[in-house]
């Protein structure tokens, strides 16, 4: 329709229609790329903030599990030092064979973590890391997935301990039905709890098991070594916890910031 109107305004001569036709056209294109434009920013900074939210859930799902493993595993290396005392001096834990048998058994438990990095790994995947616009806190989430997720780290954080393997057959059939059934429990998929528990067979039986324990030659190595990962696993446990904080500490200092 336009271009209709400037041709006939050119075959007219109608120089100042024809200039007044082309300002019409040139504003057209200007204003339609310009609300284009801005539809796409703003669909791009809705993007970038579902992005950001979903890796601020994921930081705080670290968090939540975390600090589940933080309760958790201090307690298996509490039953190992146990274990690992009475192969070495013979002092029964609390003065009973059950007990001590209880403490090689729950030196066993595994309970991993991984880092949630769903999110992260997604926009890394699609080459949209740029939607987290701040530099720094792009930087410090690469090094906290780097960190987390590491070859070092995943070997340290989900280890599974030959000791493991050797204790539980070892052990026979009563006892770890026992613990199994009244010395652990999982409320949730989240959560895992170790508890105290009666004897299933009398002291002279739980202490064979702890004989045939200490005839086995790999099994106190073995454990020696689980404890030494273990006390590692928490010091890294530790130190993610710290930098997973500061980053959350950050991205609600900027959505704050932002309001």
């Amino acid at each position: 329709m336009i271009l209709r109107r400037i041709v006939e305004h050119l075959r007219h001569q109608h120089w100042t229609a024809v200039w007044i036709e082309l300002v019409i056209v040139i504003l057209g294109v200007f204003i339609g790329t310009q609300v284009s434009n801005w539809n796409a920013s703003r669909h791009e900074d809705a993007r970038a903030r579902e992005a950001l939210a979903r890796i601020q859930a994921d930081l705080q799902t670290d968090l939540r599990t975390i600090e589940l493993r933080g309760a958790f595993w201090p307690k298996v290396n509490d039953y190992g030092r146990a274990a690992i005392h009475y192969a070495e001096t013979g002092e029964l834990v609390q003065g009973s064979a059950w007990k001590t048998v209880l403490a090689f058994y729950q030196a066993s438990q595994l309970w991993p973590w991984v880092t949630n990095d769903s999110t992260y790994q997604e926009l890394r995947s699609a080459g949209e890391l740029g939607l987290i616009r701040d530099k720094h806190l792009r930087a410090d989430l690469t090094m906290y997935y780097a960190e987390a997720s590491g070859t070092n780290v995943g070997y340290i954080l989900a280890f599974q301990p030959e000791y493991r393997r050797i204790v539980r057959g070892l052990t026979p059939a009563v006892a770890s039905d026992q613990v199994w059934a009244h010395c652990w429990s999982q409320p949730s998929q989240t959560e895992q709890r170790l508890l105290d528990c009666p004897s299933p067979m009398p002291e002279a039986e739980a202490q064979v098991v702890l004989d045939g324990y200490m005839k086995d030659p790999r099994l106190l190595g073995e454990l020696r070594f689980w404890m030494a990962n273990q006390g590692v696993a928490l010091n890294v446990l530790g130190n993610t916890r710290k930098l997973d904080l500061a980053i959350l500490a950050k991205m609600q200092a900027a959505e704050r910031a932002s309001r």
